[in-house]
């Protein structure tokens, strides 16, 4: 059995597990792995400006990476893997975590720890307090974000330890897992054996029960008018070529959750585009005036994807649920079900498809197609006018889609900018769209294309995102230009937090408050200082341009918008929940402010 230290086991581990890449930054409590990596051939640590960054740059890159097989090893390099210090820099990760366990993204973060002898006594970056329930708890802060969490007491079991975590971040629902290792524990010497993860490969593929399955089929092949809403979990189900060909063999369209979109090209005759608050009209008629049978594919019912489960925004009372769930506690969590089937969506799916081709199909499928093509060829998008100035959010979504290549990666960053890219921004396949989806952090965008790119050199990669996400890790630039890795930011500048200002605007009575910057930031200039590429903006009419030189110019590049303050809000379908519109006390705010207003006219 080799000997070897404990960091130098958590290595070999990772190489095993065909690992390429460790995002990070160093500290005390992780230079012994650190060092464990200078001598790996196969391994990378990519150096970031902050921890944060590290974990939303893990997990853009996992994503274009991820591919789901019928088996998988116990460890596999379609996990994200980042590494940080202990204490501030393992803290510093949070907000990554949280982000990745809401998209269910497998990541794996590894963290340093105190030295473990003299744990309780104060040391430097512990976690704890005299007074708290137990020393060094930095894992138990972790608990609520992760599927797991380890604090590693013996080196001898660091390879079993990564092995098993690397495979719980991807098992049914995937997501994030940590583990810390303590400084002292990296440094030992033991007799260590690293396990081959073949060994320990599993099936994953889980199929509904059968007599489920028919009851299903049964159910959708003589419905009025069947329709299929996807989730994400679809997509990490890899099973977008069997939601198309069901589609098809029914004749029924098919909706999305924003972090879905592209599971069926959006072009296609039966893509009727996402549903929620940012929903698209043609989906939410559909689903509200014309489904019986709804087929929900690893779709989580969320506040956002239902405008907080408002009837008919979209689902309604007549609609009846068949739903495809990994977890058990999924399937009718929130809306009753006719049939819920618990399994794998393409596995599932698979059974389906097969039992309605071998009834051959569903009877009406050409009525309903031809009813779906009517209610598209209805719905007309109004679109700012090109010479408009400042420019508007809707059209520089529209010339944005008109320029970048169909088969280019796309992040859509927290803010007001979002509202337009989701329903009006057409996505053409799988795995092209990076959102953070339900827990939403400003700054994941521009720092999880930088992971898209590189995991996918070949492929266009773009993010869209406001002045106030970029500006919390715009540092993040100088690591895209030190990795050489030509991403582009396109950042719309219009001087303000604008999604909670807008709310402002509409159901506080227009009293802005912490809303709004004072001063407007010269992002061009800032990604040259940085040694990027930058380019201001302040037509539609030069967007194209600007864009094709970003695109070529071989190094990253940032797009500063100069926006308009007050955009044209995007003709969506949904309804944003906002308690204060059910408050009497609003009425009273604005008597009080005429009054206020009629005193000031009267001086």
């Amino acid at each position: 059995m080799p000997r070897m230290r404990g960091a130098e086991a958590l290595v070999k581990t990772l190489e095993k597990a065909g690992v390429k890449y460790i995002f990070g930054l160093p500290g005390h409590g992780n230079m012994n792995i650190l060092d464990a990596i200078y001598d790996s051939t196969q391994i990378k640590f990519m150096l970031v400006r902050h921890e944060q960054a590290a974990a939303h740059i893990a997990d853009g890159y996992e994503l274009p990476l991820r591919r789901f097989t019928s088996f998988i090893a116990r460890v596999s390099s379609e996990v994200g893997v980042c590494c940080t210090s202990v204490g501030p820099g393992a803290a510093n990760l949070i907000m990554g975590i949280a982000a990745a366990g809401s998209t269910s993204s497998p990541l794996l973060t590894i963290s340093g720890g105190i030295i473990a002898k003299w744990t309780g006594r104060g040391q430097l970056q512990e976690t704890s307090r005299a007074e708290t329930p137990t020393d060094q708890c930095y894992t138990q802060v972790l608990q609520p974000l992760v599927k797991k969490v380890w604090n590693i007491t013996e080196p001898t079991l660091i390879p079993d330890i990564t092995r098993r975590a690397l495979a719980i971040a991807q098992a049914d629902r995937p997501g994030p897992v940590a583990i810390e290792i303590p400084w002292s524990l990296q440094a030992e010497f033991h007799d260590i054996e690293i396990p081959d993860p073949n060994d320990y490969a599993y099936g994953r593929r889980v199929r509904a029960d059968a007599e489920s399955v028919k009851i299903a089929v049964d159910k959708l092949r003589n419905a009025q008018f069947p329709v299929i809403v996807a989730g994400n979990g679809a997509m990490i189900s890899g099973a977008e070529s069997e939601i198309i060909q069901l589609a098809e063999l029914l004749g029924a369209p098919v909706a999305t959750s924003f972090v879905a979109k592209g599971i069926i090209p959006e072009d296609h005759p039966l893509s009727i585009g996402m549903v929620g608050w940012l929903g698209h009209p043609v989906a939410h008629e559909i689903i509200r005036e014309h489904a019986d049978c709804v087929l929900v594919v690893r779709f989580r019912f969320s506040d956002e994807s239902t405008s907080w489960w408002t009837e008919g925004k979209p689902f309604v009372k007549e609609n009846k649920f068949i739903q495809i769930d990994i977890q058990q506690y999924e399937l009718a969590k929130v809306y009753p079900v006719e049939v819920g089937l618990l399994g794998d969506a393409k596995a599932t799916l698979q059974e389906i498809n097969t039992l309605i081709q071998s009834q051959g199909g569903r009877a009406d499928a050409d009525k309903t197609k031809s009813a779906v093509k009517t209610i598209k060829d209805n719905f007309h998008l109004e679109l700012p006018p090109m010479e408009q100035k400042p420019m508007e959010p809707l059209r520089i979504a529209n010339e944005l889609r008109n320029v970048l290549p169909r088969d280019s990666i796309l992040a859509v960053d927290t803010g007001m900018h979002a509202h337009y890219f989701a329903a009006f921004y057409p996505i053409y396949g799988p795995k092209l769209l990076q959102n953070p989806g339900g827990w939403t952090p400003m700054g994941w965008g521009p720092t999880a294309i930088i992971g898209a790119k590189l995991a996918r050199p070949d492929a266009d990669c773009v993010c869209v995102t406001g002045d106030g996400g970029f500006t919390m890790v715009c540092q993040e630039v100088l690591t895209a230009v030190e990795w050489n890795t030509p991403v582009v930011w396109i950042v719309f500048n219009d001087k303000a937090l604008n999604a909670i200002r807008h709310g402002q605007r509409g159901a506080y009575d227009g009293r802005i408050i912490g809303t709004e910057f004072t001063t407007r930031a010269d992002f061009a200039a800032m990604a040259r200082a940085f040694g990027a590429e930058g380019i201001t903006v302040e037509k539609h009419a030069d967007i194209k341009k600007a864009v094709k030189h970003a695109l070529n110019c071989g190094k990253p590049c940032v797009i500063d918008m100069i926006t308009v303050s007050d955009p044209i809000p995007p003709p969506t379908a949904g309804d944003w929940c906002e308690p204060v519109r059910a408050w009497v006390e609003p009425k009273k705010r604005r008597k009080g402010k005429e009054e206020k207003g009629k005193e000031k006219t009267e001086k």
